[in-house]
Parts: structure tokens; sequence; C-alpha cells
């Protein structure tokens, strides 16, 4: 990362002292989590870290919040072993049902979360997509908090979450900023370069420590498929070159939802997609292998990818897609004029998704509440049909409390790039709110975390 510098004056040093709180709050030992994962119609896993090593219990009882406390049900209890990091599985759920849970330690330190189990029938839904929230922990926030005032079932990330998965750091820091929003609702992850393609990484197995997906016994765990209501998902691995293994696995797991009853929508989600007008562009290896063809066929709805730091909808020849990358990372700007492209925006955002029977809503949101562009699509039609933007969602006032200062602009020129394990990776400048800009003067030199 290539160094900022900023300097502040005594007086706004000063004034952060004033808004410094006057004690510390108590250190809890939860350092990531809990969190919800693999969240099924008849089953949950909660994932959590702690400073220590503890013993652990989870009590699930039905019912979102206290009301029900009178109920004659006994909460079902699922106690883990004693240790720092815990993988508790919950089974013997109800379908469509609320739920809410705590995790209770062997000090008696507790954390309590709410979820929703999955359908077994074809009842509306809806979920977010964001992706590539590494490096702008001020954007990410900011990011993460409109998506919490943003109604939805469960989460799609299109990878790149931190910027090296090899540091705990790293995956610490993502964990915290979004600690709320996963703690009740599950994320369903798609890997990315940064997660396990740096030079001297070992994220590929941090990676299978920090999530657990639905993962049938012939698919790896960064690939696999799950179904929610009517609609399949496919997460692959990008960086894969498919060739081998997950193109088979996929070929197979596309036919079988060819026909299986009650699938109306098929989505692909994976990091680096095979269209993108963004600096790395289409995904080489995707189109030599002949696998938007194989999406063609089996009539996938749309592609959610990320790699490109951006905001872009399109439709190449009747494969639509999304690129939804703006979760924090640097911003890129347009590279290509691809023919396939119908927007494109630098920016900080979100995307919602909401199904209905055969239609499909979409919505992308900005880092501030406001909409991008409104559409929709119906299952197996080809096209987009979008409308004017629509009014900025309720609550979005509450993002602009999670940054310090204004996001950045999109960089006017191409970032720097270096070698992290994807052809074009951009270094950027880990840019600091733009508020800093108000208090430059002589004094004191912030130097922000350096990693190489």
């Amino acid at each position: 990362m290539r160094r900022v510098w900023a300097l502040l004056s005594s007086s706004a040093i000063a004034a952060a002292l004033t808004l410094a709180p006057a004690r510390a709050p108590a250190a809890s030992p939860f350092v990531r989590g809990p969190y919800l994962q693999d969240l099924a119609p008849r089953q949950v896993a909660f994932l959590f870290e702690l400073d220590a090593a503890h013993g652990a219990r989870v009590e699930v009882q039905r019912g979102a919040t206290d009301s029900t406390k009178g109920d004659a049900e006994a909460p079902k209890v699922k106690t883990g072993t004693k240790d720092a990091t815990h993988e508790i599985v919950v089974d013997g759920l109800e379908p469509a049902t609320s739920y809410r849970y705590s995790v209770i330690l062997d000090d008696n330190t507790v954390e309590r979360g709410t979820f929703t189990t999955a359908p077994e029938d074809s009842r509306p839904f809806s979920f977010l997509v964001y992706g590539d929230n590494r490096s702008n922990a001020y954007a990410h926030a900011a990011v993460v908090a409109a998506m919490k005032t943003t109604p939805a079932d469960f989460l799609l990330n299109t990878g790149d979450m931190v910027y090296d998965g090899s540091q705990q750091a790293d995956w610490r820091e993502f964990f915290t900023l979004e600690r709320e929003l996963l703690r009740d609702r599950c994320l369903f992850p798609s890997i990315g370069n940064h997660e396990i393609a740096m030079p001297t990484s070992d994220g590929a197995l941090r990676y299978a420590r920090m999530f657990r997906v639905p993962s049938p016994p012939d698919a790896a765990e960064r690939w696999y498929t799950f179904r929610w209501s009517s609609a399949r998902f496919f997460v692959l691995d990008a960086q894969d070159e498919f060739s081998t293994g997950e193109r088979a696995w996929l070929e197979k797991a596309l036919d079988a939802a060819k026909n299986e009853a009650g699938v109306t929508f098929r989505f692909v989600v994976l990091h680096h997609g095979p269209y993108s007008s963004g600096l790395h562009g289409p995904n080489d290896s995707l189109l030599l292998a002949g696998v938007p063809e194989l999406l063609r066929n089996a009539k996938v709805d749309l592609i959610l990818s990320g790699h490109d730091h951006a905001y872009e909808r399109g439709d190449a020849n009747g494969l639509r897609y999304v690129v939804s990358g703006g979760g924090g990372a640097p911003i890129y700007r347009e590279y290509r004029a691809a023919k396939y492209s119908q927007k494109f925006e630098p920016v900080y955002h979100f995307a919602r998704i909401a199904i209905d029977g055969t239609r499909a809503t979409f919505v992308a949101t900005r880092h501030d509440g406001s909409t991008i562009e409104s559409c929709s699509f119906a299952a197996g039609v080809a096209g987009w049909s979008c409308g004017p933007p629509a009014p900025p969602p309720a609550g979005s006032a509450a993002v602009a409390k999670a940054a310090t200062g204004p996001l950045p602009p999109a960089p006017s020129a191409e970032p720097a790039r270096r070698n992290c394990g994807c052809s074009l990776v951009s270094g950027g400048i880990e840019w600091l709110p733009l508020a800093l800009a108000g208090v430059l003067a002589a004094g004191v030199v912030l130097r922000p975390k350096n990693r190489r």
C-alpha cells in the first residue's frame, strides 16, 4: 500500500480528544462473531472466535423476541467443546420460522441474535449482494450501515472480503465491521483472489476455517450450491481454469437444476465474472472454457460478480450480469466501452434482489442510501426492464453516522498494480476520509498501516 500522509493541527487533535469516551468499554471475549452460516430450512451453524479457550453452548428458542417466552416449547441446546474457535450446528428446526438465540460462555458472557430459517416452499424472498470490502474501513462501514437498514433474508458476498486472507488482523477487521449484520443474517461467501492468492498466503486454510458452506459430497468448499425458496444458487471459485473438477461439478449441478421441482430462478455467484468494463475486464479463463455458453444453455438468469471495484449491469447475448465490487476497495473507473454494458458507475454500493413468483426486482444502492437504479427481469425471459431512480430508502440517514467524513471519489488515473495473485489488482491509495483535508496543517504525521 502506498503510505498516505496527513497533517493534523493541534486544534483538530484537541477536538478529536473531546469526542473520545471517558472510559473504554469492557473487552469482550468474542473477537469474531457469533455469526450465522449454512442456514437451511432445518438447521443453522453458529461460528465464533474467542480471545482464549472457553466452553460454550448455544440456546435456540422459537420466536424473534422474548414475547413468546412463556411458550411451553423448551429451547434447543447444543454444547461445543472448550476451545477458542467454535462451529456449533443446531438442527431439528422448522422451515421459514423465526428464532432467537443465545451464545453462552463458561464465564457467563452472553451474545444474542435472531434468524429465520430458509423456506421449503416458493414464497417471496430477498437477498443483498456486495463484495470487495478490503482496504477502506470507512467505505466498508458506510456500505454495511446502509445494508443494515435494508430488509433481506440473507447475504451474498462476491469475494475479496479482506486484503490478505493469510492475515488474522484483516479478518478480524472484516468481522468487526460486519458484526451486527452477520449476527442476524446468514452470509453465503464466494472466494476471491485476495483470500487465497497472496504471494505467501495460507489464505485457503483460513478461509475454510472462517466459513461453513452447503457442500455436497462431490463438491469442494470453494464451490457449492444451495436452494432458497424458488431459486438455486451456484457459487464458484473464479480462480479455477474450469478445465477439471469444478467444470465437471458445475455441469452436473446445472443439469440437475434444469428440472428441479419448484426452481424458477438460477443465479451464479463468483468473484471475477465473465464480463466487466472495469480495470480487470472479462475473465479469460471462463471465456476460453466456454462457461458463458454453458450458463446460457442452463438458462441461468443472472451472474453476480465483483473483482472490479465499481457497479456495472449488462446483458451479453442474453446472459444478464451484475458486477458488485464497491464494498470498500479502491474504486475503479470504466476502462473499456464494452458493447454489452448497460450501466456503469464507480461508487461504493450494494444491491438488493427481491423474488416474487416469476419476477425479480433489482435495486442498486450507493453507500449514502441513494439509489443508483431500479430494474426488474422475468425468469426465462431475456433482457432488463429499468425505470427512473427510486427515492432513498427509509433510514438512509443512519449511513452518514457510520463514516467519519465524506468518502473519496474514484481515482482519475489507473491505480497502481501489484502482484497479488491476479493479472491486474489495484494497489491504489488506501484513502483517508476527505474530512481530513480540512484540517491539514503543520503538526502531527499520521501513518496508516503499510501492508506489503
